[in-house]
């Protein structure tokens, strides 16, 4: 399911502990699923965007991030404009 709303920091630090705490027990692939539930930041996705040929067309669908912070600022059409 999607993310629909963008997380606080506390949310996201929060998220980033228990990603962690999973790393540390030899699980990284359940750590690099959590890290996924926090919102790519906009500049980052911005980045990777004017960067695409590099990156790849399916670079955001491929990784799975969650762009609802990207999406907020610049609206859901941002990938195509």
């Amino acid at each position: 399911m999607p993310q629909t709303r963008t997380m606080t920091q506390h949310e996201k630090a929060d998220i980033a502990l228990k990603a962690f705490e999973l790393k540390k027990q030899g699980k990284p692939e359940e750590c690099e699923k959590m890290l996924k539930q926090i919102p790519l930041p906009s500049y980052l996705a911005m980045f990777a965007k004017n960067h695409i040929e590099y990156f790849g067309e399916d670079f955001f669908e491929k990784y799975g991030f969650n762009l609802t912070e990207v999406e907020a600022e610049h609206g859901s059409d941002w990938l195509t404009r």
